[in-house]
């Protein structure tokens, strides 16, 4: 084969393999556009995102220093929180701490005793009421609130009336006694002589605090439970239920252990170790 033929016969053959390979060059050209432009289109998102997110981070920065300076509110907290602090490292010495209520409560119905009964002053919802039965099988629990709210202001935003319910709770195995503390107690514990070994102080008040533990403080007995869920960390702590506690104990020469706290919230736990006027 001469040389023009062999010239002519290769371009032919070009001719034929690219009209073999156009279509799959077409196809790869058009995915190399389309990948092109949903490159490009994300790199718009992500601009637009990174731009959003810096906006909402100097927004967080900017309201952090404002309060850092002039928020009274958040100073409360940080003020509490210091204060707490001070007091778990000299008087919370050994006791278990958790991250949550419902963890500190429910290793605190883990150390109760048996065979008394298990009292909840604070009812609201009936969520810890709940988790109290679910511990208690067997074993008389009650609950007591007058589903009116607070009988009078507690914190800031906290005015007479909070949490004030319009129905029932509906907590099975546990019975609602309905009313002031002040006014259902003293009849209740009149019809139930036997002994308190758990003891849930939920009332947030001092005055409710202090009804509590002056009517039911003769119930405990050694081992017994009590179990204090706003008693400190918060602005204004050592004025309510830290102060009830801290009275009885002056008052009645009650000995007790701290055995649990939670260390981001307001629950602290003590154990009845000794003492005169406890139950046998």
């Amino acid at each position: 084969m001469g040389p023009a033929l062999r010239r002519k016969a290769g371009l032919v053959l070009r001719r034929a393999a690219a009209r073999l390979h156009d279509p799959h060059a077409e196809q790869l050209a058009e995915l190399r556009s389309e990948l092109r432009a949903e490159l490009e289109r994300t790199r718009e998102d992500l601009r637009s995102e990174i731009v959003r997110q810096g906006d909402r981070l100097l927004d967080r920065v900017v309201e952090f220093e404002i309060r850092s300076r002039r928020d009274i509110v958040y100073a409360g907290d940080q003020d509490a929180a210091l204060e707490s602090n001070v007091f778990a490292r000299e008087s919370l010495i050994g006791a278990q701490h958790f991250g949550s209520p419902k963890e500190t409560l429910e290793y605190a119905l883990s150390l109760a005793p048996t065979g008394g009964m298990a009292l909840e002053f604070g009812v609201a919802s009936g969520n810890t009421l709940r988790t109290i039965t679910a511990a208690r099988e067997a074993t008389e629990v009650y609950g007591f609130d007058s589903f009116d709210g607070l009988p009078e202001a507690w914190l800031n935003g906290m005015p007479a009336g909070a949490f004030a319910r319009d129905d029932l709770p509906d907590v099975p195995g546990a019975e609602l006694v309905v009313g002031l503390f002040s006014d259902s107690l003293p009849g209740f514990l009149e019809k139930h002589p036997g002994p308190v070994d758990f003891l849930h102080v939920d009332g947030d008040l001092y005055s409710s605090a202090k009804t509590v533990l002056d009517n039911v403080g003769p119930r405990l007995r050694v081992g017994s439970i009590v179990h204090f869920d706003e008693f400190f960390n918060f602005p204004g702590w050592k004025r309510h239920e830290y102060r009830a506690w801290t009275e009885h104990v002056a008052k009645t020469g009650v000995e007790f252990a701290y055995e649990a706290y939670t260390y981001n919230d307001n629950q602290v736990t003590v154990r009845i170790t000794g003492g005169p006027g406890l139950m046998d």
